[in-house]
């Protein structure tokens, strides 16, 4: 079939534009740097008609042009000259460096602050456990001993003898800070040791680890310089700081499961209402409150905590363990000082069921056993 006029017309017209075009591609190119937008607006490729004087893949002009482009992009990633080649040289294996060598670097320098807090608390938590008191005049002085220098001599076990309550737990309950601090060195290992491509913990992660055990430092050199009757308010102020910090990560739903984290903030918060139970009953320094009685005392605490940690629809395994062991310890020392008592084991046996703590923290107990093997309709 015959174009018709139109058609002839058409390639008249787009004629004499493809050929200049189609002419400087053809000979000009090893001189050039072909423009994709150049190609884009050239009539060949927006008309619907062929041009006629379009090159063939099989034209010899085509293989031509194709090697010349070929050349050129080879030029300008190989360059000549020994400076320019040099100098990529160094780029690459810069490049390289940042990758392999200085990131890793940069994630053991971002887990040091960490690392540091968690091994000074450490230290500070042996010294408190111990009892070792200041260092003394005349003695050798050691890194340990400086670092613990602020430590008081009053331990754990001797600050819940000098301000016991109802609610307090037995001593292998804090047992469970040998283990925060294990879990810690764990997490925080795995983390820096890992690929760049996997976090686990981030920046902020870190950070807020860090102030966490740097409260819980503080916490400890307050409590460990308690007195007969001169309770420290610091015990009481900065100890529910520790579970704000730590359980930053958990409340922004972290990608890996934090044990660490996870009882490291229950444990925290159960102590936060101790230590605000401890206030109540012997430091009588809030307002319009002042001292309240043990059962009573005892009963804040146990309200506290049920409407805190036991209600929550939504509780982790470490925060159920972490419930189930603090209200086993209550329980066990309150049936252990009641024995040891020397007033017979029936009269302290029926003090203890006319006592509501008592009964409360039996009560909790049950609740948080259930808890410990929730049923799969919860």
């Amino acid at each position: 079939m015959l174009p018709n006029k139109y058609s002839l017309l058409k390639m008249m017209l787009l004629f004499p534009v493809g050929l200049p075009l189609n002419f400087i591609f053809a000979f000009d190119v090893p001189n050039r740097v072909v423009s994709p937008r150049l190609m884009a607006v050239s009539p060949c490729r927006s008309s619907s008609h062929p041009c006629p004087v379009a090159l063939s893949p099989k034209s010899p002009r085509f293989s031509v042009i194709q090697s010349s482009l070929a050349l050129s992009s080879k030029s300008l990633e190989e360059p000549k000259c020994p400076v320019t080649k040099f100098g990529n040289k160094i780029t690459r294996n810069l490049a390289w460096t940042d990758k392999h060598i200085l990131s890793r670097i940069i994630k053991l320098a971002n887990h040091t602050p960490a690392l540091l807090s968690l091994s000074y608390f450490g230290l500070v938590s042996m010294a408190s456990m111990m009892g070792m008191g200041p260092m003394k005049p005349g003695s050798d002085a050691t890194l340990s001993s400086v670092l613990t220098k602020t430590v008081g001599p009053t331990s754990n076990a001797a600050f819940a003898a000098l301000f016991p309550t109802l609610v307090t737990p037995a001593s292998f309950v804090f047992l469970v800070w040998p283990l925060i601090a294990i879990l810690q060195l764990i997490t925080l290992s795995i983390s820096a040791l890992l690929p760049d491509k996997e976090v686990i913990l981030t920046q902020d992660d870190l950070s807020v680890l860090t102030l966490a055990n740097l409260c819980s430092s503080a916490w400890l050199f307050a409590s460990s310089n308690a007195q007969p009757g001169n309770l420290p308010l610091a015990s009481t102020l900065i100890l529910p700081l520790v579970p704000i910090f730590s359980g930053y990560t958990l409340r922004n739903e972290p990608k890996y499961i934090l044990w660490a984290n996870q009882i490291y903030c229950s444990f925290t918060f159960l102590a936060s209402i101790l230590a605000f139970t401890v206030e109540l009953q012997h430091g009588g320094r809030l307002p319009l409150i002042g001292k309240i009685g043990p059962e009573l005392a005892g009963t804040v605490f146990l309200g506290l905590y049920s409407l805190s940690s036991l209600a929550v629809a939504k509780k982790s395994g470490a925060k159920r363990f972490v419930n189930f062991t603090a209200l086993t310890g209550i329980l066990y020392r309150r049936i252990v000082d009641v024995i040891g008592a020397g007033t017979g084991l029936w009269t302290g046996l029926s003090s203890l069921i006319l006592s509501f703590t008592f009964l409360g923290t039996v009560g909790c107990w049950f609740w948080s056993l259930r808890e410990l093997f929730p049923s799969k309709s919860s």
